[in-house]
């Protein structure tokens, strides 16, 4: 397994794809005069609490400027800014890849080091295509630097309840209530608020018994849990990153609450590999709407061989895949622009209209506000260890099962 040095807001810097032809992948003709080399600031939370799904995030990347050379023949020197799990890094991290020379900008993971690492953006007149960051607020505060690929809390809320409503009528003895915990940070505040409006818009058939917040940096949620079971719902709507969605199923163990169903829209935490090491057997059942890497897209094979080759104890995640579009959104935008200032990059990602390379997201096009209007979920369940795909029925490989094993019994 490759590793990646840290030191530092800037100092963790690569080239991610000065190296010859990747083994694997076919070779495309470059469709038009393209520029020897453009500088890309790579802004990811990889260290601190959010490190697991940054570090995914990085390998995403590091992977697409490989594939991108390829597809697009244009090399990408990719460098690393960590905001060190802080919402306020971003801008400073933003600041000081742009003083270094980065003409496009791919972050943040977190919606509030993202807001804050376009303001910096802003001014600068620097565009950012953000792989990953779901709170409203990132298209919705007149930023007109912003790209976003992944889909609004709101978006990807409606249409996983929508998803998990078609669960619900396929299942005997489904629940009838449900207790929402969820963090009490900007995604988390986002979420809530979009599950709270989604819920009575998709009519889901189960009552909402509470909303229990909790705030991320929590090293202890036996007081949340014992609320959450307290309530008497029998199920669990979680908005969660790693870490707290493992407290959350080790505290469910140790008092004894056995929901029949944990659904987590627009989280982290189940299709994570670091879920599952820590967790074991206990790990499985939980259920998660996210965006996942199509199987069947023309270079999965291809993609899928290389990100097992350079990071042979990892998995390709929902982070690392949409971490991975972003570059390849770059890169077309670049190889269209055939420049590598800022002003071309930002007029040709507003004419992107291209089918995801890797992800099952639909068409990305950007509308006016900056947001992609292209936005599919699919449905994961922990089984055996692994995420697996259980809807929609067009790409399912496992069926669903439920209801949740009883913890105290595995």
């Amino acid at each position: 397994m490759r590793k990646h040095s840290q030191s530092g807001l800037t100092r963790r810097s690569l080239i991610g794809s000065g190296i010859g032809a990747a083994v694997g992948f076919a070779s495309w003709q470059s469709r038009a005069a393209t520029p020897a080399k453009v500088r890309v600031g790579a802004i990811n939370p990889s260290s601190g609490v959010l490190a697991f799904p940054g570090q995914a995030c990085v390998r995403g990347i590091d992977v697409g400027a490989k594939f991108a050379k390829e597809k697009f023949g244009i090399e990408l020197q990719i460098i690393h800014a960590d905001t060190q799990s802080r919402p306020e890094n971003g801008r400073i991290a933003a600041e000081n890849l742009i003083r270094q020379g980065c003409t496009v900008l791919i972050g943040a993971w977190d919606s509030g080091a993202t807001i804050s690492a376009l303001q910096a953006a802003e001014a600068a007149k620097v565009p950012m295509v953000v792989h990953i960051a779901s709170a409203t607020q990132v298209t919705s505060q007149g930023f007109t630097e912003v790209f976003r690929y992944y889909p609004t809390s709101l978006t990807i809320v409606r249409k996983s309840l929508m998803e998990l409503k078609s669960l619900l009528s396929s299942i005997k003895d489904a629940p009838t209530s449900a207790v929402v915990m969820h963090l009490n940070n900007t995604m988390g505040q986002s979420t809530a608020a979009s599950i709270d409006q989604a819920w009575k818009e998709v009519e889901v058939p189960l009552r909402i018994a509470e909303y229990i917040p909790y705030d991320e940096r929590a090293k202890d949620l036996s007081v949340e849990v014992a609320k959450a079971k307290a309530s008497g719902a029998d199920a669990l709507v979680s908005v969660t990153r790693v870490n707290d969605a493992i407290m959350i199923i080790r505290e469910c163990t140790k008092q004894g609450w056995n929901p029949k169903m944990i659904f987590s829209p627009n989280s982290n935490g189940a299709q994570d590999k670091a879920y599952y090491d820590a967790l074991g057997k206990y790990g499985d059942g939980a259920i998660l709407s996210t965006l996942w890497y199509n199987p069947k897209a023309p270079d999965a094979a291809a993609i899928l061989k290389r990100f097992a080759s350079d990071y042979p104890n990892d998995w390709v995640d929902g982070n690392s895949g949409c971490a991975f579009e972003a570059v390849q959104i770059v890169a077309d935008a670049v190889s269209r622009a055939g420049s590598s200032e800022s002003a071309a990059i930002h007029a040709a990602l507003k004419a992107t209209d291209m089918t995801p390379i890797l992800m099952s997201s639909g068409k990305i096009k950007f509308d006016a506000n900056g947001q992609n209007m292209g936005s599919d979920v699919t449905i994961l369940q922990g089984q055996n260890g692994k995420p697996r795909v259980v809807a929609p029925q067009s790409v399912a490989e496992a069926a669903l099962q439920y209801p949740l094993v009883p913890f105290n019994s595995r």
